[in-house]
């Protein structure tokens, strides 16, 4: 009987033993999930500041680029940010506006941050900008700057204009087209070519927009009214009140106008000059082919042509690769006048009444590829001719590197 109580004793011993066992084990496993728990996180969150701080590497070395057509090969960052488990690369979201993308890997863990930047706040889009008031006469034809993308489709536009738009005969926004792409990478196959808005490609046949008064409904979204538009700080990303330091840099060319305009300007792309600035009066004449052989000559895409406080006149059917800005500074009391006028090529088509309001006139189809600025405030900028346009930013993006900063887009930040 006494051995039969020490056996059950035993038994009992022994369960409590295994039973305790049992409890060690699940307070182990749990202990051991909790440990590995931990270090994910702790490997999750590396990945995450890894990333985060290889977002703000990519984001320094472009800042410091002085091509940025270079940011987007896939070997970029390798050198400089592609360390401790770290993948940065940048897509093109439109013209001057990117997405950096950086991905880390932690041992299991991985993390991918996305951020949206732009160069100098985002150029807006438009082939024609102006200050002055425009005045088309004869029949164009524009393959507009395509723009922002909204579900697909391009907003397409023409004109940014803060006076008044008088078009006398017909202005074609043709809308986008393979044969005429507007920068270099926009799209790369024929049949799935993007098209624009369908409230963003007007056709106007005799039409103006007077201010105070509700713009005809002819003409489209492709046409956008700013009343406080600087077209100034849009291209050279200072106010207009500063623009003395854009015409003092050393990377910009001073010279002074005159009726052979085009062989001076002509021989300032010689000596490797893509910024040309002219001070007074400037007469391409029918001779711009001399600035087009000169671009030619040196090898860039295209110059940025300031003409500042004077008449500007273009005479004859002329393709450039240039943005060509119009220019009357804040504090000028420029006023083209009959005299002026009659000495300029051009001049003769003019009547005595426009002379005196005229601040550029091009007779005939001459085609500036970067479009045009027109920011003479009180002046009207006159284009008679048929014109057929296709914008090309590319002729003047290497003419304004030097100019351009980076900076982050507010609400872009991503998360995956």
């Amino acid at each position: 009987m006494k051995s039969q109580k020490g056996m059950a004793t035993l038994l009992v011993t022994a369960m409590l033993l295994v039973v305790s066992l049992l409890f060690s084990l699940a307070s182990y496993k749990n202990t051991f999930y909790q440990i590995k728990r931990t270090q994910n996180e702790v490997l999750a969150r590396q990945a995450h500041w890894r990333a985060e701080g290889g977002l703000e590497c990519g984001f320094a070395k472009v800042n410091e680029e002085s091509d940025i057509a270079l940011i987007t090969n896939s070997n970029y960052f390798n050198t400089d940010c592609n360390i401790s488990g770290n993948d940065i690369k940048i897509d093109v979201i439109t013209l001057n506006e990117y997405v950096i993308q950086s991905r880390n890997t932690n041992g299991n863990s991985a993390k991918k941050i996305s951020k949206r930047f732009s160069l100098a706040g985002g150029r807006a889009p438009g082939t024609i900008k102006a200050t002055s008031n425009l005045l088309l006469e004869g029949s164009t034809v524009m393959y507009p700057d395509p723009g922002f993308k909204s579900g697909g489709e391009y907003e397409c536009v023409i004109a940014r204009y803060a006076g008044s738009i008088e078009i006398k005969g017909t202005v074609t926004n043709a809308g986008l087209h393979f044969a005429y792409p507007p920068y270099d990478g926009f799209h790369s196959n024929p049949a799935t070519w993007p098209i624009c808005k369908s409230t963003n490609q007007s056709v106007v046949t005799d039409n103006k927009i007077v201010l105070g008064s509700p713009k005809p409904s002819v003409f489209g979204d492709d046409y956008i009214y700013s009343a406080n538009l600087d077209p100034f700080k849009d291209v050279f990303h200072v106010p207009k009140a500063d623009w003395k330091k854009i015409r003092d840099k050393s990377t910009t060319t001073v010279i002074t106008g005159s009726v052979n305009c085009s062989s001076a300007i002509a021989s300032s792309i010689a000596v490797d000059s893509d910024r040309i600035w002219v001070e007074g009066n400037c007469d391409l004449g029918s001779n711009a082919n001399l600035i087009q052989e000169a671009i030619t000559t040196a090898g860039i895409p295209g110059i940025v042509l300031v003409v500042q406080d004077g008449i500007l006149s273009v005479n004859g059917a002329q393709t450039l690769s240039a943005l060509v800005y119009h220019f009357k500074s804040p504090e000028s009391t420029f006023m083209p006048t009959v005299s002026q006028w009659n000495t300029m090529s051009a001049g003769a088509q003019l009547t005595e009444a426009e002379k005196l309001t005229v601040g550029y006139f091009q007779f005939g189809a001459f085609h500036p590829k970067g479009g045009y600025v027109m920011d003479a405030p009180g002046l009207t900028a006159k284009i008679r001719g048929s014109l057929n346009f296709s914008f090309n930013s590319d002729v003047f993006q290497d003419a304004l590197d030097d100019l351009e900063t980076i900076n982050w887009q507010e609400g872009s930040w991503n998360d995956f």
